[in-house]
């Protein structure tokens, strides 16, 4: 019964390595189709085929039992892994229109001033005007910080933060996988290194009126309960970190560096709340600030509060008013009506 005791001891180790060759093989795979030298697409995929073929071929062929075999899959895995861990984020591509700029905030004392701040004009039809500007606002105008949330999929959604400067008005930020020309989203090209991440400061009548009046997907827009303090920390926070991916550009990531856990990983330590699922699933990342009492609610259950916080009606006939950011306020929990 010799070879049964050998069995419980070298079993178990065999498959925990087969499993790990495996899920490394699977990455290999992806990282050849969306990082791969050929065409995005069908000719890194058609590479990324022969490369499983070859990995499989290596292994079948090599003698000289299980040590070698890993050996000659491991070098196969290191003709993907290495080139792989050499490629670098830039911030000069050939980037498509929405992302042409590469924001950065000068910070003057009460002076903050926006470079490459996003103001798009749009008409109903989906015409676009390009529109890249230098905005200025006074931190001490700073009064607090609005919650946008595009659900755009039963589990997925876009968050973006308002920062409300009374006079100075609205400047949002928006954390986006800034793209090159002829790309496209992909949640799992989004494992790689296939887009690089963007902070992106932009006007309300651009990023808002863009996901409520364009592409028609439903925006909530609830007001936080924030302290003054902590608003000012997220907006210096979230600045800090735009103006470092304008000296030193990283990769978007769909789990460590995206919309939502980005403003996450900013913030220090001990600011941190504990992690939730909604995090990274987060079509339902209203209800968990709503969860943590991060919401002027007037007393109404969350269910409520989502239905009256939806703004496309009031967005929609708003297209062409100045005045867009009090309309999509206007008669919601938190705010105060306009004057």
């Amino acid at each position: 019964m010799k070879w049964v005791r050998r069995w419980w001891v070298r079993g178990p180790l065999l498959v925990l390595w087969i499993l790990f060759c495996l899920a490394c093989s699977v990455w290999a795979y992806g990282a050849i189709v969306f990082n791969g030298p050929l065409v995005p697409g069908s000719g890194n995929t058609v590479l990324a085929v022969l490369w499983v073929i070859l990995a499989i071929v290596a292994v079948i062929l090599t003698k000289g039992g299980a040590r070698r075999r890993s050996l000659a899959w491991g070098i196969c895995f290191l003709a993907v892994y290495l080139p792989w861990m050499a490629i670098r984020p830039s911030n000069d591509r050939e980037w498509r229109q929405d992302w042409r700029e590469t924001g950065r905030v000068d910070v003057n004392g009460d002076t903050l001033t926006f470079h490459g701040f996003r103001n798009f004009d749009y008409t109903r039809d989906g015409g676009i005007t390009e529109r890249w500007v230098s905005r200025t606002v006074r931190l001490s105008n700073l009064q607090g910080l609005d919650f946008f949330l595009d659900r755009f999929g039963e589990n997925i959604a876009h968050p973006m933060l308002s920062f409300d400067f009374g006079p100075d008005g609205h400047v949002v930020l928006s954390i986006e996988t800034r793209r090159e020309e002829g790309e496209s989203y992909s949640e799992f090209g989004g494992l790689y290194k296939m887009f690089e991440l963007q902070y992106l400061f932009g006007d309300e009548r651009d990023l808002v009126r863009l996901r409520t009046n364009i592409r028609n997907e439903p925006v909530h827009l609830y007001q936080t309960k924030l302290s003054e303090k902590r608003v000012a920390d997220i907006l210096m926070e979230s600045i800090a970190a735009a103006n470092a991916l304008y000296k030193k550009p990283r990769f978007y990531n769909v789990m460590s560096a995206n919309c939502t856990t980005s403003l996450r990983v900013q913030t220090p330590a001990e600011s941190r709340h504990p992690f939730d699922i909604r995090l990274l699933l987060n079509g339902d990342l209203d209800e968990l600030v709503f969860d943590r009492g991060g919401f002027l609610t007037g007393g109404l259950p969350f269910p409520l509060l989502r239905k009256q916080a939806l703004i496309n009606p009031a967005a929609q006939a708003a297209h062409e008013d100045l005045e867009f950011s009090d309309r999509i306020r206007e008669g919601r929990v938190g705010f105060v009506p306009a004057q």
